[in-house]
């Protein structure tokens, strides 16, 4: 009996050619398209105008052309989804994809080749990538003086190198070296593990292999692994969370307690090493109780949760008691409201009457605002803003504001998070400027400052190296070749989710829908974040290609257990 686009049943061996006929293909390869020209559109107005439309002609303008883009997005998405549905079906899958050799053996295969491209990348940076927050980390270590902006446990962990450095020979140098070989270890560790995961789960070698080569080659992941930022380990625990949560959800879990304990091991080490983790975590949570009922495990799985969350609040709570560190600044909630405000003065200035102007000069002063304001990075206006005398008021003048301008206020949204979903940005290459000689660009290579005497000193041993990787993310020669842009554009990433999550409801494999949750929740933090940086991409960029690689995976394994 032929099904129709409304009953269509799935069974892995789909006809190919016949899925541009399906009206379920249409509208989900249609609705992807959609969205993906819609970001398109606005990013382009606000690249090239500064704001979205305003007048009705400019509507009638932006609809033409989303109609447009949306009919040639939907032809792309359409094709995307029958190479995943040829994936589904087993294309690309030889010799190569069964088990011909154990996993502890495939397993060493990728890590050594994994440490073997990143090896040169530690020696070209030796000791270190000494960036972005390790300066003002350190300094909470030298004093004593601890805070909980910056997550403790990484705090911790990289003030333990730098202060073991003192009892090796180079001083501070060498331990922030021993930082480097460690954190380049667990990171090459666990994508191989990640990698001999899909090995298992006999996905396409295809895929694995093209995966093997980003890793392995892929110049984030290389000088990330030597960089002190806290969002690489995080990256790592949001990878090894994601494939946890595919096991227990996707193939029903192990039933050992040793498995159930690790699993919360992961999720609270990883809810520790970010600060707003925890708010996409909780958000999680009612999704994956509802589910776990619906298939009879929500007992065990209820112990799991409150067991990460009692682990989480009792780790927290200890090295905040153990380090009398004191809380973060509450500016950083107050982020995305007081960029609006700052866009709203700047542009609106004449327009805002007497009482509004004198009521926003207690919180973002004339005499600062109107120079501070960058539309794409919020750190400017948010460090400076009054915000402790009042915060009543400020809320209260907020909402007055948006009242008054509520399209400023949303392109203000639109331009601060705009790499994060559009992907033709190049704005997050140069948020702090750009060149070799400042080590700023697509990553942050420079090296901080630290007192007399505690100096890290950089001493290259492959110089020729380092000048071709600055070349490539500080000088952004990247952006010269075509296509090449769309890999390094953390909106790339996002929309690689967006796709796995589209696959997946069209084919009403739902259980596949799991392992997004927790980077679809994390999504929307970053989206109040003050800026866009690969680094706060980095879960995306190393978990979001092992997605995509499980559409390949024998459906047979999951059977017809994996829909609802």
């Amino acid at each position: 009996m032929k099904t129709t686009g409304t009953d269509r049943k799935f069974n892995g061996k789909e006809n190919i050619a016949e899925l541009p006929k399906d009206k379920r293909f249409q509208k989900y390869t249609f609705g992807l398209g959609f969205l993906l020209a819609l970001s398109f559109v606005l990013g382009g107005m606000l690249t090239n105008e500064r704001r979205t439309c305003r007048t009705p002609l400019e509507l009638i303008q932006m609809l033409a052309i989303l109609c447009i883009m949306t009919f040639m997005s939907s032809i792309v998405t359409g094709l995307l989804f029958m190479l995943l549905t040829g994936l589904r079906n087993g294309c690309g899958r030889s010799r190569a994809a069964g088990m011909e050799y154990e996993s502890r053996q495939a397993f060493a295969f990728y890590t050594v080749v994994i440490l073997l491209c990143w090896l040169p990348v530690f020696l070209a940076y030796y000791p270190a990538v000494f960036a972005y927050d390790a300066e003002g980390q350190l300094y909470q270590v030298l004093a004593h003086d601890y805070s909980t902006h910056h997550p403790l446990i990484h705090t911790l962990f990289l003030g333990a190198f730098y202060k073991l450095g003192e009892k090796l020979p180079g001083s501070f140098s060498s331990g922030m070296a021993l930082h480097s070989i460690v954190q380049l270890f667990l990171m090459a560790v666990i994508l191989a593990y990640a990698l001999t995961f899909l090995y298992r789960e006999k996905s396409s070698w295809v895929m694995r292999i093209l995966l093997l080569l980003f890793y392995a080659l892929f110049p984030a992941n290389s000088i990330l692994a030597v960089s002190t930022t806290k969002d690489v380990l995080f990256s790592g625990l949001v990878l090894l969370y994601t494939l946890k949560l595919y096991q227990w959800c996707c193939e029903g879990g192990e039933e050992r307690k040793e498995s159930d304990i690790l699993f919360i091991l992961i999720s609270a080490l990883m809810l520790l090493f970010r600060n707003n983790a925890v708010y996409a975590w909780l958000l999680c949570q009612p999704f994956l109780l509802y589910f776990t009922g619906k298939k009879g495990r929500l007992k065990r799985y209820a112990v799991i949760a409150a067991a990460t969350l009692l682990a989480f609040g009792v780790g927290s709570m200890g090295l905040k008691a153990s380090m009398s560190a004191q809380r973060g600044s509450p500016r950083e909630l107050l982020t995305e409201p007081l960029q609006q405000m700052a866009r709203t003065r700047v542009m609106h200035e004449s327009e805002i009457d007497d009482a509004t102007r004198k009521k926003l000069d207690e919180y973002l002063p004339a005499e600062w605002v109107f120079a501070a304001y960058n539309p794409y990075l919020a750190d400017p206006v948010k460090n400076r803003a009054v915000i402790h005398d009042d915060p009543a008021g400020l809320i209260k003048t907020w909402a007055e504001l948006c009242r008054q301008f509520p399209l400023t206020y949303v392109d203000a949204f639109l331009d601060n998070s705009i790499g994060y979903w559009y992907l033709a940005d190049k704005t997050h290459a140069a948020i702090y400027g750009a060149g070799t000689e400042s080590g700023f660009g697509y990553l942050s290579t420079d090296n901080r400052t630290m007192p007399a005497g505690y100096e890290i000193v950089e001493h290259s041993y492959l110089p020729g190296l380092r000048s071709f990787m600055e070349r490539i993310i500080s000088d952004n020669e990247y952006q010269k070749i075509p296509l090449l842009p769309v890999i390094f554009s953390p909106a790339f990433y996002w929309w690689m989710l967006c796709l796995y999550m589209a696959f997946f409801l069209y084919r009403r494999e739902y259980r596949m829908l799991i392992p997004a949750l927790f980077l679809t929740a994390y999504y929307l933090t970053l989206l109040l974040s003050p800026t866009v940086l690969i680094r706060y991409m980095y879960p995306f960029v190393v978990t979001c290609p092992v997605m995509l690689c499980l559409v390949s995976q024998f459906p047979e394994k999951m059977g017809v257990k994996n829909r609802q």
